[in-house]
């Protein structure tokens, strides 16, 4: 089981990476209410981390608009076990 905090009406949860020097680095993510399972990154986070880029893809959003998402691959532990995922980069 994931576990989180609240505050402020806002969930938060702690991912940690696991790059490929051998640093683990913690992230704290603000779970959206809509949550689908995708987590974003600035993309000064990917460049700082040495994500690889795997491709780009078409991402919906809300509003129904259409956006390109560049995605990268990343380790990270999830529950305790360690799980390859791809990482969409946020931009604005």
């Amino acid at each position: 089981m994931i576990s989180g905090t609240v505050v402020d009406r806002q969930a938060t949860v702690v991912l940690t990476f696991l790059l490929s020097s051998g640093l683990r680095v913690p992230i704290e993510f603000v779970v959206d209410t809509g949550f689908t399972g995708e987590l974003c990154l600035p993309p000064e986070a990917i460049s700082l981390m040495g994500l690889t880029f795997r491709h780009d893809t078409q991402a919906n959003l809300a509003d129904n608009s259409e956006i390109l998402l560049s995605l990268h691959e990343a380790t990270v532990l999830w529950n305790g076990i360690e799980r390859e995922v791809l990482v969409p980069i946020r931009f604005g």
